[in-house]
Order: structure tokens, then sequence, then C-alpha cells
């Protein structure tokens, strides 16, 4: 069967700036020939108007276009190719059964149109005879519990809160042959536009999900699955872009900024976030675990002068790293202006707002990890020592270090010295 889309639902509709996409399946002359909107819209410049399958969005990496946009054009991609992998599994289940040879015209035609349908969330697949997703996923946690660690468990049970959350949100308990494309697709929408999770979070969820299915998929025959689970779009994802980073001038503009109180707070914050190149986590362990100890201390270099250091509890390698105290952040400690602590939420939504207000345009985009890799690019196009640099991010190779670095914010002519 094959799965077409086109840029409206008639020829003339080419010329206008913004369509619906439609969708039309075709299964030999006299079997299945449907036509239905997806309830996608989409722009022009954002149609590649090729013809049969590889018509849809175009190269996302091509051309000029806004952050939202090419946010939305992603989005249309993943909901096309989803649609496309489930009716198109659908098809080759039904293949393997004896059911579709007594098929007429019409027969096909209404399960295409019912499979469309459940493709696109409007109606549920019927789930017969299989138990609920979240049982197994509860006995699979009591049989592997004795061979896991207590990180582990730790984190099948965050998981199983998320699930528990997403249920609620969609009214409805799944059953194991339900976890399927769709299920796929519905929770990852609700996992980054509701709770707001990164990547790489998200990827270690789904992996977890399919250890469950797989485990009883080889452990018990007659145990119920629904064959996505196996397709290559089920899958781990891994948070492979480039990040965004603020240059030293937006920097200046955001530094300088003066107006509400929480966002002079946010903005303090994120000085300490840059110049000690700290993770969130270690922030959180600083100025909300250690919360009015004495963290800046000096230290006597071989001149004999003496320096300023800030004694930091590393949050991967569990260790601690003497960070050299920049000059701003050492008067703010000396005048007693010291940001107060607020959530990772709160600070990755105020920091927006921030951007926004002193008008950087990819506020968006900014999040509290983003200083941390300014300050390394923005070192490294300073053409410092990647010695020095380490000094401050923590990074145990130099290898490490430039994976670090914003490639997409790097000045070419420089380069950091390898030995």
């Amino acid at each position: 069967m094959n799965v077409y889309y086109s840029y409206g639902k008639l020829k003339s509709d080419s010329k206008k700036k913004e369509q619906t996409v439609y969708v039309r399946l075709f299964y030999g002359r006299n079997k299945i020939q449907v036509k239905a909107s997806t309830q996608l819209v989409i722009q022009k410049h954002g149609w590649n108007f090729k013809k049969g399958e590889k018509a849809g969005v175009i190269d996302l990496l091509k051309g000029e276009r806004t952050y939202e946009e090419s946010q939305h054009f992603q989005e249309v991609q993943n909901k096309l190719d989803h649609i496309r992998n489930y009716l198109k599994n659908e098809f080759r289940k039904l293949k393997l059964s004896q059911k579709h040879s007594t098929f007429n015209q019409k027969e096909w035609n209404n399960w295409a149109r019912e499979q469309f349908e459940i493709a696109l969330g409007i109606k549920k697949a019927k789930s017969e005879g299989a138990e609920l997703f979240l049982t197994k996923y509860d006995d699979y946690l009591k049989i592997s519990s004795i061979d896991f660690s207590k990180n582990t468990i730790a984190d099948y049970n965050s998981i199983r809160k998320k699930i528990v959350a997403f249920e609620q949100y969609k009214k409805r308990k799944y059953k194991t042959d339900e976890i399927d494309l769709l299920f796929y697709a519905d929770f990852h929408e609700w996992c980054f536009g509701v709770s707001g999770i990164k990547t790489n979070t998200f990827g270690s969820y789904i992996a977890k999900i399919k250890a469950v299915i797989n485990h009883f998929r080889t452990s018990e025959t007659s145990f119920k699955f629904h064959v996505n689970i196996a397709h290559k779009k089920f899958k781990t994802l891994v948070d492979v872009h480039d990040y965004e980073i603020l240059d030293t001038k937006e920097l200046e503009l955001l530094w300088s900024y003066k107006g509400k109180a929480y966002l002079e707070n946010v903005r303090d914050i994120s000085k300490f976030l840059y110049y000690i190149c700290l993770r969130w986590n270690e922030f959180y362990y600083e100025f909300k675990e250690r919360k009015g100890e004495h963290r800046i201390h000096t230290i006597e270099e071989e001149n004999g002068k003496e320096s300023y250091v800030w004694d930091i509890k590393e949050s991967k390698v569990k260790a601690r790293k003497e960070v050299p105290v920049h000059k701003v952040l050492l008067d703010m400690w000396k005048g007693e202006q010291m940001p107060y602590y607020i959530s990772a939420q709160k600070f990755n939504d105020y920091i927006k707002e921030l951007c926004k207000e002193v008008g950087i345009k990819k506020y968006k985009s900014i999040s509290s990890h983003c200083f941390r890799r300014s300050f390394c690019t923005n070192m490294r196009n300073a053409k410092h020592d990647e010695k020095y640099i380490i000094e401050y991010s923590g990074h145990t190779t130099v290898k490490a270090l430039k994976n670090y670095i914003s490639k997409k914010h790097t000045n070419k002519d420089n380069t950091i010295p390898t030995k």
C-alpha cells in the first residue's frame, strides 16, 4: 500500500500560501482509494511538491526560516512520518492474515479509513485480551529489582510516575498491545510539550519501556504486544543538535539589565552559571544545600600572591574542583549581593523572559545549560589555552572539552592546541 501526501486537496491549492496536508491511501486499481485530511497545516515554502511518497516537508537544513518555523516544520514532518509508518505496518499485519483475501473494495476502503482515524488519534484501536501495560511494568520491576541498583530502580519508579501522569492526561489506560507508534507520538508530544523534559531524558524513558515489552515478548508466548514496538521509528533519541549559546555582546546586554527584582536575580544566577561554568545540579548544591557556608577562599600562588577560588562539588565526577573566581563574582560576594536559589523550571522560564526583554531574538532556545556551553565556546574563540578553560569546566580531557564547544558558534580561524 502506498501513502501519498499532498499540499491541499486540489491541484489549484498549490497557489495558496498555506494549506492543509492531505493523505491518499492507494492499493491496487480496485482496492484502496481513500483521500482525507491529516488536519496538519503547513506554509507553501515548507513543502517540496515532489511526486509520490517523496512529497512532504522540505529539507529542514536548507533555506532560511525562523526558529518557530523550524519547530513547526519538524513537528509536521514527525507526524506525517508517524501516520505513514503506522498505516504501512497495519497493512503488513493484515496481509499476513487470511482475513484480507475475502475483502471487497468497500471493505478495503473501510479498513483504510478506520486505520487512518486511529493514526490521527480520532479513534482508538481495538484491544482485546491484552493486559494493562503498567501491570506488566510492575511485574518486570519485581522480577528485575534483584539485579538492579538503587538508582536504576529509582529511575524505573520515576518513569512509572510519568506514564501514570500521561495516562491521566489522555484519560485512558494503555494495554500492552497499544504501546505502538501512536502511543510513541502522543507520549513524545506530552513529554516535551506538557512535561517539559529534554531529548536524552525521553530517550531513557523509551529505553526502559522497550525493556519491559521485550522481556515479556521473549519470556511469555501468550504476551500480546503491538508490532510497532519493533519498528525502527520506535527508538530512543539522542540529543545531537548544536545548542544555542550567548556570545559576549549578548551577555553584556543580558547583564546590563535593571528592572524587575526576580529578573535581576535570574541575571545574577546566569553570571554564576557562566563564570564558574556550573551545571544546574552543582548550582543547586552550592546555593540550596550549602547555603550560608563559606564557599570562597584564598590560595597562595607560586609568585607569593593570593588569589580567590570557589570550592565546587562536581555532580558528575563526585569530586571537588577549585575554580578561579572572576572579579564580577568576587565583587558580588564581597558586597553581599549573592543571588538566591530558584527552581530549574522557574529559571528556564524567567531567563527566556529576561532575554526577550533585553532584545535577544533567540530567547526561546536559551536555558540554564547554555551558559556553561557559552563560556567554553567564548573562551575558545578568545584563543585561551584549553588547560585554562578546563580549570573552569572540569572536563578531564581536551577531547571532552571539544565535544562540548558549540561548533555552530565557533570562529573557524581559531583552534585550540591539542598538546
